[in-house]
């Protein structure tokens, strides 16, 4: 059905743009993926979205233990509609729940610190599927996110500053990790089955009342024919 419904609602998007969905598909990955533990700078939080879109990371994980996401809409720009962001804030451990998952799937938890004696970012392994957790600028990591982290590394630095700017570290560590794996030969790709449900999702943010629409499609039965 997840085909019918695209080529319905794709009459109500150009082609110029439906050509820049697949272009944007085909550099989307969930090789890579970021975490965000308690940050509570807006700001901060909503220039990281900005960067997963930019980066081609697909799935942004936030954990809020003490302070609760905020998205400053001045500074995202839209770009929330395009990531998918999942969030853990209904259990009683968040941040270890959020570990514990991101292990199940593979992936391997690299903490990003300021301590420029860890392992320099642009030399970490990149064979396995990728978790970036970042920590608040002025506490850092938490302690459940040091024992689970499988490695940590830094962003290099040359002048005086102690630390850079989450946000920026954030962008900067996508993109030396986004080069690096799509430059390699890992599966970094999404599945077709993950490239359509994902051009179904913004299909519908896209196209003007789109549930309305959607629901006029199902009762007209045409997906069965």
């Amino acid at each position: 059905m997840n085909k019918a419904l695209l080529e319905y609602l794709g009459q109500y998007i150009s082609d110029g743009k439906k050509k820049i969905i697949d272009e944007v598909l085909d550099k989307r990955t969930r090789y890579l993926t970021v975490v965000l533990e308690d940050i509570y700078h807006s700001q901060n939080a909503s220039a990281v979205i900005r960067s997963c879109d930019c980066f081609g990371v697909q799935d942004l994980y936030v954990i809020e233990n003490k302070h609760e996401y905020k998205v400053n809409p001045r500074v995202v720009h839209g770009a929330s509609k395009w990531v998918d962001i999942i969030s853990y804030s209904d259990h009683i451990d968040n941040s270890t729940k959020c570990f514990t998952d991101l292990k199940q799937k593979g992936y391997k938890l690299i903490g990003t610190v300021p301590d420029q004696s860890a392992t320099n970012i642009n030399d970490l392994e990149t064979s396995e599927p990728i978790a970036l957790i970042f920590g608040t600028e002025k506490e850092g990591l938490s302690m459940q996110a040091k024992e689970y982290c499988d490695n940590f590394v830094t962003v290099p630095m040359y002048g005086f500053t102690e630390s850079f700017n989450i946000s920026v570290r954030a962008a900067l560590s996508m993109n030396i990790l986004s080069e690096k794996i799509f430059n390699s030969k890992a599966s970094w790709m999404l599945s077709a089955k993950e490239k359509e449900a994902l051009k179904l999702l913004w299909f519908r943010k896209i196209v003007h009342r789109s549930d309305l629409l959607e629901k006029d499609f199902l009762k007209s039965g045409n997906y069965l024919s």
